[in-house]
């Protein structure tokens, strides 16, 4: 595994502390069901325990992190065919609510969308601004669509998929992909045109998809060679 870097002055260490093992964590720097011990980590950092389990605690709640008897706290596993699945439900339901919210679509949520789009442009280094914008891109449509049904079984698939949505916009590859992805959608909105409205959002989605299953292969394999 790579040494720490060390760590900048700009954030509070906490932050630091996450950013730096969430990062590790998302380059298959730490193999799956590797240990985090707090304690360990604290000296390698040179920091007192405390951020660092603030970190840990937050990197659990974000799904990278599982909790496993004897062993603690390790490195989540991610199986392929869960995001699969995942990815193909959430791809019908984001359809749906784009080609609804096509109908009900007014010129001041356009100009939300559009704004949105253009701070993810301003926003391409920044993964976790990144996430957020993405987050309320679809926040938005979802809100226009106006089904309660709807949006309530899409609001409990996001809480599953937190993390693969991290994942999905962990590179800097990805992320400006996603801008061009979210500029297409919001074109299809604009000409009013629901079949494409619906055609690019699922595009968006799979190609999601797409990225986060190459980040679980690149975490197999290291695994692989060193077995």
């Amino acid at each position: 595994m790579n040494e720490f870097s060390g760590l900048a002055r700009a954030l509070p260490l906490r932050e630091q502390i996450h950013a730096q093992l969430r990062s590790a964590i998302l380059n298959a720097e730490y193999a799956p069901g590797t240990p985090l011990v707090e304690a360990e980590l604290a000296a390698r950092l040179g920091a007192s325990r405390t951020p660092v389990r603030e970190a840990l605690q937050r990197l659990e709640t974000e799904g990278l992190l599982e909790r496993r008897g004897q062993r603690g706290i390790v490195v989540r596993e991610f199986k392929a065919e869960d995001v699969t699945c995942i990815f193909e439900i959430r791809e019908l339901l984001e359809s749906l609510a784009a080609r609804r919210a096509c109908r009900r679509i007014s010129p001041p949520v356009l100009a939300e969308l559009r704004s949105i789009v253009g701070h993810m442009r301003a926003a391409l280094d920044d993964p976790n601004e990144m996430e957020r914008l993405d987050t309320a891109f679809h926040d938005r449509i979802l809100a226009t669509a106006d089904g309660a049904r709807l949006r309530r079984m899409l609001s409990e698939l996001r809480e599953e998929i937190v993390t693969w949505r991290f994942l999905s916009l962990s590179t800097r590859e990805r992320r400006v992909a996603t801008v061009a992805e979210h500029a297409g959608v919001l074109l299809a909105f604009e000409a009013g045109d629901e079949e494409l409205v619906a055609r690019t959002v699922a595009e968006h989605i799979a190609n999601a998809r797409v990225s986060v299953l190459e980040h679980l292969r690149r975490q197999v394999e290291p695994a692989r060679a060193a077995s």
